[in-house]
């Protein structure tokens, strides 16, 4: 599998996730880490919000990660991303694992 590497540190991302499958009810968690910093997010009926993780279509597995411009700015180059569910019958997989690449931002200022 091919890291992710098209995403800018302080840039707000959202990752478009699909599984294939009926997620009704379902709960999902994601992390987003390396040595010294992890980003977690979960769909609201696990601790989280919509704003984190929202299923936009449960019959076909449609689902986005929110991932604020605040959070990524601190990333390092080389960092992993982890998405679990767990089912309605409190089953738990490990849906997608992979690196990421996060790239240095030139533009860093709020006004020209």
């Amino acid at each position: 599998m091919n890291p992710i590497t098209n995403i800018v540190r302080g840039d707000s991302v959202t990752f478009e996730c699909n599984i294939g499958e009926n997620i009704t009810d379902w709960k999902i968690r994601c992390e987003i880490y390396n040595s010294t910093y992890s980003i977690k997010k979960a769909t609201a009926n696990s601790g989280g919000s919509d704003d984190q993780i929202k299923i936009t279509n449960p019959t076909t597995g449609e689902f986005v990660i929110n991932i604020d411009k605040g959070e990524t700015k601190d990333m390092c180059i080389d960092t992993d991303i982890e998405i679990e569910v767990e089912t309605a019958d409190n089953k738990i997989y490990t849906v997608y694992k992979n690196k990421i690449s996060f790239n240095t931002q030139r533009i860093d200022w709020e006004t020209p």
